[in-house]
């Protein structure tokens, strides 16, 4: 299936020049599509994986599960995301991937990937913008759990989505869906399910947000921020290649 319009076509596109000479040989790489359903475990953890799954619509987590049966999320994968990355760089899975909604996704190997690294090395380059960018957006969590307050842990949560999912296309610019559930949402903010539904009937109280099923709408954005102390992450263009020195 063609790449054109595929979100992490578009997520790559603000960071490096991706003409059609680019285009197709990213495509040319793609080995299938997949789909997976709700619940349907895409990495195991320990097993070996060796796939790059870019994600093309739908939703998932990646998370540890411990011994005692508690689960620790550590990201949301949204569309234009990469499953996989970076968990196929090690012997064994580091971590756990299930998806929490239907999901539809363009698979290649990691050598192709690697081998076109080879040849077109702005692809290796936009994979390390998009690790620093996720190393940022880790730091961001790691803040929420140890020094925000519940409220400003959600309101910064849901900054975060929505500009993630506005970037590749696939939110409005004050609503976005959110298939989370409850129990999914509170593992992500550290907090217990009651506990999450008396901060969502705050933020509703103060008109920060409308939620209603799957749709999540902002509709004080300039507030939520102000609330959440949010900065967006924004990755600078990868440079230009340099041209060759001529000889004098």
């Amino acid at each position: 299936m063609p790449l054109t319009g595929h979100p992490f076509v578009t997520k790559i596109s603000r960071l490096m020049d991706m003409n059609p000479g680019n285009l197709d040989s990213l495509e040319a790489i793609m080995e299938r599509e997949g789909t997976a359903a709700k619940r349907h475990d895409l990495i195991v953890h320990g097993a070996e994986h060796r796939d790059l799954c870019f994600v093309r619509s739908g939703y998932a987590i990646r998370y540890r599960l411990l011994r005692n049966g508690k689960r620790q999320i550590l990201n949301v994968i949204l569309p234009g995301d990469v499953i996989g990355f970076p968990v196929s760089f090690f012997d064994r899975a580091t971590y756990a991937v299930v998806a929490v909604s239907n999901l539809s996704y363009s698979v290649c190997p990691l050598s192709s990937y690697v081998r076109l690294c080879y040849e077109r090395p702005q692809f290796g380059l936009v994979l390390t913008w998009l690790a620093a960018r996720e190393a940022a957006i880790c730091a961001e969590h790691i803040v929420n759990l140890g020094r925000r307050t519940p409220i400003e842990r959600l309101a910064h949560f849901l900054l975060e989505i929505h500009d993630r999912l506005l970037e590749v296309g696939c939110a409005e610019q004050t609503r976005f869906d959110l298939p989370f559930s409850q129990g999914i949402l509170a593992d992500v903010l550290g907090l217990s399910v009651p506990h999450l539904n008396r901060v969502m009937q705050e933020l509703r109280a103060e008109r920060l947000i409308v939620s209603t099923s799957r749709l999540m709408e902002l509709p004080d954005i300039a507030g939520l921020r102000r609330l959440a102390q949010y900065q967006p992450v924004d990755l600078a263009l990868i440079p230009a290649e340099p041209t060759a020195q001529r000889g004098l």
